[in-house]
């Protein structure tokens, strides 16, 4: 039988997350769109076609409402592995930083984006 290793929860998602690989030249970066799935507190499955190399540094943007106002969470994550072959193409993101939190807990953040 299956045995769950990880340490925290993960959250079945469906959100549309702006992403880009952490560049030097800010002038050179460029945008890409996935979606978060299988999200928790350390990491989460990030469905795109737009896959980058494993141990690539990514900056992440998740955008939602509380209390009818808009907060963007910004955080930062290392590609652990990519998915090329089998659908959804996509990568597994492992969390090192967050920004924007401002004493909101990430779990419930996610929870709010999925309603």
């Amino acid at each position: 039988m299956f045995e769950e290793k990880r340490k925290f929860k993960r959250i079945a998602s469906e959100v549309l997350v702006r992403f880009s690989e952490q560049e030097v030249d800010k002038g050179t970066q460029q945008y890409l769109q996935g979606v978060a799935r299988d999200c928790g507190l350390s990491g989460m499955f990030l469905a795109t076609d737009h896959l980058l190399a494993k141990g690539s540094v990514v900056a992440l943007d998740f955008l939602f409402f509380d209390k009818e106002q808009e907060v963007n969470i910004q955080a930062k994550a290392i590609v652990r592995w990519t998915q090329r072959f089998r659908k959804p193409k996509g990568m597994g993101l492992e969390f090192f930083e967050f920004k924007g939190l401002k004493g909101r807990d990430f779990e419930k953040c996610l929870e709010q984006l999925l309603r």
